[in-house]
């Protein structure tokens, strides 16, 4: 079995202020995107065993994808195995939620290998037990996310056919974003996942009026992906933003050639980029399993 397990980018992302439990609240707008990678699911008699093409991937019992297995085969009350070999071609650590989607692809794929079927609800608890951005791929498309993140509920899908990620090569560390934020202390922020922006129906306009909270405290301690931000503007994206804690930028572009100008110019640079576009929910959904490939 073959499974897609895409990547994502956030429309917004809000850091209100840090909760008792020590996690922060969120506010985000997550979007699934055409860039993925291939799980390839054996069945085997009890063993868990996971591969990657990737060196910079663990393939031991901390691997998420391994989590996720065994998690579910407990739920799930069975004693059937698998082997996960993991494709790569989400840059790692690059804000773009490759190790999460790669735990949530593993809960799709195992259910239909063994055979057993989860209540929805456990299915997301599993989720958000194994992360915060677990569970927006368990559904796809263009979800607001609070919480943590890991509560997620669908929203007016945003379209857009001409993204470009590029990734400087670097890694950025999350917990260090976070300490760097200078306001975290907002319970009531003005752009709290601008609800104004739903009752407006105004969710077609978020590839141009995104924003990050990340950013400032990201940029200032790591100047290249400043230079990735002005080097998209220069190249024609119209709009340009860090997703998640980073490393990765998207641009948005208003056609194809454009966009694989831009491509070709980062790459020349030395940089990680690839053209993408927006998938939607009932895409993500009919686009997950490659069982006749």
């Amino acid at each position: 079995m073959k499974i897609n397990s895409y990547a994502k980018i956030n429309w917004t992302l809000d850091v209100l202020y840090k909760r008792d439990d020590g996690f922060h609240e969120l506010r985000t707008i997550y979007q699934t995107v055409s860039l993925h990678d291939t799980l390839h699911l054996t069945l085997t008699d009890g063993a868990i065993e996971i591969a990657c093409d990737n060196p910079e991937i663990p393939c031991d019992e901390s691997n998420l994808v391994y989590k996720a297995a065994v998690k579910l085969r407990e739920v799930a009350n069975t004693d059937a195995g698998a082997q996960i070999f993991i494709e790569k071609r989400i840059p790692v650590g690059g804000g773009m939620g490759g190790g999460s989607s790669n735990a949530a692809a593993t809960l799709l794929g195992l259910q239909r290998l063994w055979q057993v079927e989860i209540d929805e609800r456990d299915l997301f608890r599993i989720a958000a037990e194994l992360g915060s951005d677990v569970p927006l791929f368990l559904l796809g498309g263009t979800l607001l996310g609070i919480g943590r993140g890991e509560e997620i509920y669908p929203v007016e899908e945003v379209q857009c056919d001409y993204l470009l990620l590029v990734n400087p090569r670097i890694l950025v560390s999350t917990a260090d974003a976070y300490r760097n934020l200078s306001q975290l202390t907002r319970a009531q922020a003005p752009s709290i996942i601008p609800f104004t922006f739903f009752a407006a129906r105004e969710m077609a306009k978020l590839p141009l009026i995104a924003r990050n909270d990340f950013e400032d405290s990201v940029l200032l301690t790591h100047p290249q992906i400043a230079e990735v931000k002005q080097m998209l503007s220069e190249l024609g994206a119209l709009h340009a933003l860090l997703s998640g804690s980073g490393a990765t930028v998207f641009g948005v572009f208003d056609n194809l050639q454009t966009s694989e100008q831009a491509r070709d110019a980062m790459r020349r640079a030395g940089y990680w980029a690839e053209c993408v576009r927006t998938i939607n929910r009932s895409d993500y959904q009919a686009t997950i399993f490659r069982d006749n490939d």
